[in-house]
């Protein structure tokens, strides 16, 4: 690049971003605008106008983006007192900074580090923490860790639900319970945990029941005076008639008895199996050619039969809406009942937390905004202290959040109800807010987006010119968003419910170095034309690893970093999956052909091997009879014995005198001195001396003692040569996991392992620090933020994600939670609300994947078409039109990693470094103060060493 720096589209609006100081606003950032470097212009521009650090906030989405904001912030304030204008603030600076600018921003550098720059439960812990009282919390709490939290939580509904069940009265909870155990507890954990995430819930409306068993009754009891009263007499509907007015007869106490037994005996109740489905719903009504019959019998015309059978279907109808009504009404009055029961789960954790000095996350955020809500004081204070407040990524925000930006950042409006934060106007200048909605992708954490949408028209009511928009792309070449926003832009309209598009403008060129959008084919097809999805994984999983094989070594791609050309290497590469769903298929392809991979992703690192082997040892270690994972560990690769082995080790151990024809059972508790292969013998005795420190250390430091005494990391470096960094990180990562178990013991942590294993938890891989030698595969949740030279979508053959109970209505905060397969009343509108919003977010998903590629976007061309609700049928990605890429031009096989510079370091020298790395050290004296009151507390004493050193 030369030091010219061309006009751009956006640069109004860029400049406007930069130096409006004095103004509040929404600044529309597209993929891959150089967001960051725009709010830290404004901050640098705001030291630069003689703003104190300490009075600007940064509020962003992660650790990582604060640091790299606050790490911007520094490089433009250093190179601007160097006398260079960073090439991103000559549009604002176009003649250097004058003396009273160069004085300010001196002033402020000494002072960067009060800038308070993290994410959004860092900055309400700092707004809470100088308020102790008006806030509620003990000065003195620390903050848990989430998954100590939880078990926390889980310990407490546990005993509480002992403690319901061993009550003497009859409860709700108990007769829940009583049942069925399993579904009751799941029902009542699930509930639990939606409360805790969000403070206040409501249950659906609550009917009164006994209208409406009445009213099922009267249904039921015209339908059979109908169908009885006829001249035509039509069998079937006589007794459908009679099972229903059965079924009203079976319910017909509760009018009387709303006890909890009786509202529960309500909600099982079942229809009578005449009427129903083999699935339990009601048949449909089909009765038109017997009641057209029994007119005929009867006398009557074929016309009269029609008719009887019309009305017969409605009073038929009615009984099955009635019927569902009344089970529904019960379901919502057993909700409300169970939300009220529970709340005590909640009083319990609160109190808990209160007791040890102890705030989870959540407990941030609320605190933060009662404190603003309720002391218009403390709000004022602290709006002095922070004057200017930023927030990155603000679509991926929730209404609280919202809510607590909009308070301390604007006043209550006259005349207006100050709990009614919505109605606060904003102070010109304190509040500016980047954000691209059509990258609102965080529903499942809680994000709205349309929280996002109210707050951009509450800003563009009050002034649109303070609503920017940047859309120039420094990331992509322009073929790439050429594609995006023709793919992408009839979608994302606010036409379909979406936030809106605009289309983004490219910065760089295309490359020259071939195809910057291409379709990668991938052949599954039988000769039907059909395949199975586990077959088309597999298909694309070879057909993707292969090209990954291709590319590697041979693809010229643009290093940024230099502004260079060089050959792509593995962590150049990216596979974006919609989900976790069976990436090991991908992995394993990419393996086989020696492609290093670090995976983000899925249900993988619980099938990784050296994760099984620690799982079979964790099982081992807690519980000494279990011989299944014992054999698991014996005869997998860690150990590596043979059957003839594991056979010779049975046969070694004494009998039982009383049962001589028995074999002895495998566990730890051999007699080692009887094994006769020696390493057996060794990993059996090495095995009985861990056992027996189980009560005197925690399960971290016991299965650290474990990974070195059966020297599991120098098998997996001998097992996978020079890709061993994976499987490194997750023994690292596996004892990660066993941390919070310090309390709860090794038995706890081998059952939460065995399940994950089984497949009901997920959890990342870990990361290995050399993630350039590693093609990248990761969720397109987790790519968010991130860009490599050649992204290629994956797995997108996979149907969209269910939506899960419970389903809560984010602007009443109403939960709908079926209970024993009964859902409440409102609940199926809910649920098609709830699925249309995360359609909706499926789209915006795809379209971060095709944002994070620079110079290559690979897309896979199955030769089967797309299933409905597959992640590649939500839309035409005209994979028809797009060239293919041309593998074949490129040879097989690469280097999977570089050589290494030699190693020329010794004892001698690595001692000589050290002395001159100690005496280059400044020393600290400590002077006392009782013995020199007269001198300062401290004093620095600098040595001059030699400077080769």
């Amino acid at each position: 690049m030369t030091d010219a720096t061309p006009v751009l589209r956006d640069e109004a609006a860029r400049l406007a971003a930069m130096t409006a100081h004095d103004r509040s606003m929404l600044v529309e950032a597209g993929a891959g605008s150089g967001k960051t470097a725009v709010m830290a212009g404004r901050l640098a521009l705001l030291l630069t106008g003689g703003t104190a650090p300490k009075a600007i906030a940064a509020v962003t989405f992660t650790e990582l983006a604060a640091s790299e904001l606050l790490a911007r912030v520094r490089d433009f304030v250093d190179e601007l007192l160097d006398g260079r204008v960073p090439r991103e603030l000559r549009i604002a600076l176009p003649d250097g900074l004058s003396a009273e600018q160069r004085s300010h921003l001196d002033a402020a550098a000494a002072e960067i580090d009060e800038i308070t720059c993290s994410t959004i439960h860092g900055f309400c812990q700092r707004l809470i923490k100088p308020y102790p009282v008006e806030a509620n919390i003990d000065p003195g709490a620390s903050l848990m860790d989430p998954a100590q939290a939880d078990m926390i939580f889980g310990d407490i509904v546990d005993r509480w639900l002992r403690e319901a069940l061993d009550a003497d009265d009859q409860n709700l909870v108990a007769e829940l319970v009583f049942q069925n155990p399993s579904k009751a507890t799941e029902l009542i954990a699930t509930a639990a945990a939606a409360l805790r995430d969000n403070r206040v819930l409501v249950p659906p409306p609550v009917p009164a029941i006994p209208p409406l068993v009445t009213a099922f009754d009267h249904a039921a009891k015209a339908y059979r005076a109908f169908v009885v009263g006829t001249p035509a007499l039509e069998e079937e509907s006589i007794a459908s008639a009679q099972a229903f007015v059965d079924m009203a007869a079976a319910v017909a106490q509760v009018p009387t008895d709303q006890s909890p037994a009786a509202l529960i005996r309500l909600l099982l109740s079942t229809p009578h199996p005449s009427l129903c489905t083999a699935k339990g719903t009601f048949s449909v009504y089909k009765k038109k050619g017997k009641w057209e019959t029994a007119a005929k019998v009867a006398g009557l015309s074929k016309a009269e039969g029609g008719v009887l059978n019309a009305r017969a279907e409605e009073l038929h109808l009615a009984c099955t809406y009635s019927w569902a009504a009344m089970l529904q009404g019960a379901a919502s009055r057993v909700l409300a009942d169970l939300l009220s029961a529970i709340q005590p789960i909640l009083e319990d954790f609160r109190a808990y937390k209160r007791a040890a000095a102890l705030l989870d996350f959540d407990d941030l955020i609320f605190a933060a905004r009662d404190l603003l809500r309720d002391h218009d004081s403390v709000r004022t204070a602290l709006s002095s202290r922070y004057a200017h407040v930023l927030v990155d990524e603000f679509q991926d925000t929730d209404p609280l959040q919202t809510e607590i930006f909009w308070r301390l950042c604007g006043d209550p409006a006259p005349d207006a109800d100050p709990l009614d934060w919505a109605a606060y106007h904003i102070r010109p200048g304190a509040l500016f807010l980047v954000g691209d909605p059509k990258q609102a992708i965080y529903r499942f954490r809680g994000a709205d987006v349309a929280a996002y949408v109210r707050a951009r028209e509450a800003i563009r009511a009050l002034n649109p010119l303070d609503l920017l928009s940047i859309s120039t792309n420094f990331r992509s070449c322009a073929a790439i968003l050429d594609y995006v926003n023709d793919r992408f832009a009839p979608h994302l309209t606010e036409e379909k419910g979406q936030p809106g598009f605009t289309p983004l403008d490219s910065f760089h060129p295309d490359h020259g170095e071939g195809l910057c959008v291409a379709a990668l084919p991938v052949a599954c097809a039988d000769e039907d034309g059909k395949a199975k999805s586990a077959v088309q994984r597999d298909c694309e999983a070879e057909a993707v690893a292969e090209m990954c094989s291709r590319l590697i070594g041979s693809q010229i791609i643009v290093d940024r970093k230099t502004d260079t050309k060089r050959p792509c290497r593995p962590g150049d590469i990216a596979l974006l999956a919609p989900g976790g769903t069976e990436l090991w298929r991908y992995e394993e392809a990419l393996e086989k052909r020696g492609v290093p991979v670090a995976t983000q992703a899925g249900k993988g690192f619980y099938r990784r091997q050296e994760v099984q082997d620690l799982i079979a040892i964790t099982r081992v270690l807690a519980d000494s009879r279990d011989s299944l994972a014992l054999v698991a560990l014996l005869r997998g690769p860690l150990v590596g014995l043979t059957e003839e082995q594991l056979l010779d080790l049975v046969w070694s151990q004494p009998r039982d005198p009383e049962r001589p024809d028995a074999l002895p059972r495998l566990t730890i508790h051999l007699d080692a001195e009887l094994i006769p292969d020696p390493h057996a013998r060794d990993i059996v005795e090495k095995l009985q001396a861990l056992r027996r420190r189980i009560n005197s250390t925690t399960p971290h430091q016991l299965l650290a003692e474990a990974v070195d005494l059966l020297r599991v990391r120098p098998v997996l470096l001998q097992r996978h040569g020079g890709q061993a960094e994976r499987p490194l990180a997750n023994v690292d990562l596996f004892l990660s996991l066993a941390q919070p178990y310090g309390v709860r013991g090794l038995r706890t942590f081998a059952d939460a392992m065995t399940a994950a294993w089984e497949g009901k938890t997920r959890s990342a891989e870990g990361r290995p620090d050399a993630q350039e030698e590693a093609v990248s595969l990761v969720t397109m949740h987790a790519s968010k933020g991130l860009e490599w030279p050649i992204v290629v979508p994956i797995n997108t053959m996979t149907l969209g994600n269910d939506v899960r109970d419970p389903v809560i209505d984010g602007d009443t905060k109403t939960i709908f939670l079926p209970l024993f397969g009964v859902a409440p009343a409102g609940y199926e509108e809910a649920k098609a609300a709830e699925v249309a919003e995360r359609e909706r977010e499926r789209l915006r998903l795809w379209y971060v994947a095709a944002t994070r590629a620079r110079e290559l976007l690979v897309l896979p061309k199955l030769d089967v078409p797309p299933a409905k609700s597959s992640w590649n049928g939500l839309m035409d990605f005209d994979l028809d039109g797009l060239p293919v890429i041309a593998i074949d031009h490129h040879p097989e096989g690469f280097d999977t990693i570089d050589s290494e510079p030699d190693n020329d370091q010794t004892r001698k020298i690595f001692a000589g470094e050290a002395a001159r790395v100690v005496a280059a050290t400044p020393k600290l004296r400590w002077v006392a103060p009782s013995r020199r009151p007269n001198r300062r507390l401290w004093s620095l004493a600098r040595t001059h060493p030699n400077p080769k050193c």
